[in-house]
């Protein structure tokens, strides 16, 4: 199962209004004259009509939402249906304002990056703007990963986190922020030592999430987590008792989709402080290689399902991305490639450093 937020597609509609004023000057001197015919003395020069949204610069309008004020009054509602105890108001708001404000960095960006050498002042102004944005994208993604906590979703929460630690840089205070939450949640086990002295963060959630159980990764039914991976792993072994191939498949594909999700964010962390503190370094790069290897060997039983129901066309890249994952010269990979041998995509036995194995009677691993 894939642990994800749903993502809400914008539909902005941009106004582009071209002011009159513009388009006289660009008519040749005779026509220009002609267009503005002399007033009677005492007549006065017509006013243009500021209340016209033709006549003013549309994203600059309060109910623009392709702007810093629309993301804003976005994340105001937010905090309202918080208060309000709307946790699935408050989580569309929160996605929503993110999205307007990684459009927004993205294109200022972009803007940077076409002005770099032509025009300092511009490419200044959109390089800040780029930051400014980005940084409150991440302070929504903050906020809508403690209303995922608040509704008991913090398989939700933690990518979230993550992103913001990879944005922000464990040293500063929301990279921080995000890190602690992490460990109140129980995805990691050690404190970032720069932050020892930081206050606890549970005031900033929402009020329900004061009184929830500490470290809820770490609870009994927790998906996202080692734990809830093997216990996905033992149920399929427990299918494969009962010839049930089916269901055996489905929760080893799951328990593979939970150890690679897991292998992957402790990648990103490990990436996110090396270079900052080998402790948390070290600690999330074994954590990574341990999920992977948990990774491997669900998909290795799920290979051996696949070819005990006759789908050996659906065993083969499932064996081969264990080869590549695990190198042939270890023991899982190794196994796997007898398997390609065993099913007659390979012709060749692998001699390597293992001892020769009977040959496999293609039923899932005990």
């Amino acid at each position: 199962m894939v642990f994800s937020g749903t993502l809400h597609r914008l539909r902005l509609t941009c106004l582009v209004a071209f002011p009159f004023t513009a388009a006289l000057a660009m008519l040749p001197a005779a026509q220009a004259q002609n267009s503005n015919p002399v007033l009677p003395e005492n007549a006065t020069q017509p006013q243009l009509d500021l209340t016209d949204p033709n006549n003013l610069r549309p994203l600059t309008q309060e109910d623009s939402i392709l702007s810093l004020q629309g993301g804003q009054r976005l994340m105001a509602e937010a905090t309202s249906a918080v208060e309000a105890q709307d946790y699935t108001l408050a989580a569309q708001k929160l996605q929503d304002s993110r999205q307007v404000f990684n459009q927004l960095s993205n294109f200022y960006q972009q803007l940077t990056s076409s002005f770099e050498g032509i025009d300092n002042r511009i490419y200044n102004s959109q390089r800040q703007k780029a930051i400014e944005t980005a940084e409150l994208r991440d302070q929504a993604t903050y906020q809508l990963a403690l209303v995922h906590q608040a509704q008991n979703q913090p398989e939700l929460a933690v990518p979230l986190l993550i992103q913001i630690i990879q944005s922000q840089n464990p040293t500063r205070e929301l990279g921080k922020k995000a890190y602690q939450q992490l460990f109140e949640l129980g995805f990691v086990n050690s404190t970032f030592p720069s932050q020892a002295a930081a206050s606890p963060e549970g005031s900033e959630m929402p009020p329900e999430t004061t009184a929830t159980t500490s470290k809820p990764l770490m609870q009994e039914g927790s998906l996202l987590s080692v734990a809830g991976g093997q216990g996905l792993m033992a149920q399929a072994m427990s299918a494969v008792d009962a010839q049930d191939y089916a269901l055996a498949g489905k929760r080893l594909q799951e328990a593979r989709q939970v150890f690679n999700q897991l292998s992957n964010f402790y990648q990103q962390l490990a990436s996110s402080f090396s270079g900052i503190d080998n402790g948390v370094f070290n600690e999330q790069r074994q954590n990574a290689v341990t999920t992977a290897e948990l990774r491997d060997e669900a998909t290795y039983q799920l290979a051996l399902v696949h070819r005990v129901q006759g789908q050996p066309e659906v065993a083969v890249p499932l064996l081969i991305q264990i080869i590549r994952s695990q190198n042939p010269t270890r023991d899982l990979g190794q196994k796997a490639y007898q398997q390609l041998f065993e099913l007659g995509f390979v012709e060749s036995p692998y001699q390597g450093t293992r001892r020769s194995q009977p040959t496999s009677s293609a039923t899932p691993e005990r």
